[in-house]
């Protein structure tokens, strides 16, 4: 089971008509709720790292990129990975007993309520976001 702030691995998921491998992201509502109509168990911001300096730049130019860095999650198994970004205008909807997933670690909760603050600032900025529901 997964909570706000985990580090999950999803295994396959969807995005549009594509069918993904494995991703990691982090919890961002372990809620059960609602959305246009149809159940779901728990929204998921996609994380990514950095291949080199110049995708670094790249990636924060836009203006829904969180930066993260090793020092900012618990991985539970092994190293904390590298440096990357959180797309944080991006939620996945998923159901739980759909997605195959499983809980590698957790953001630490201070860069969580950095990030909680980030998504707010965007909303105020009128920064558009997507929702993903194909996983449900």
């Amino acid at each position: 089971m997964c909570q706000i702030g985990d580090i999950i691995v999803v295994y396959r998921y969807k995005d549009g008509n594509k069918t993904l491998p494995t991703h990691s992201f982090v919890v961002l509502d372990d809620n059960n709720g609602q959305i246009q109509g149809i159940d779901f168990d728990f929204v998921g911001l996609v994380m990514s790292s950095f291949k080199d300096e110049e995708q670094k730049k790249r990636k924060l130019s836009y203006p829904g990129n969180f930066p993260i860095t090793p020092d900012d999650q618990e991985i539970y198994d092994g190293d904390n990975g590298e440096s990357g970004y959180i797309k944080a205008e991006q939620f996945y909807y998923f159901n739980k007993e759909k997605i195959p997933y499983k809980v590698i670690g957790k953001l630490d909760v201070e860069i969580f309520n950095l990030l909680i603050d980030f998504i707010q600032k965007l909303v105020s900025d009128g920064v558009i976001f997507r929702q993903i529901t194909e996983n449900l």
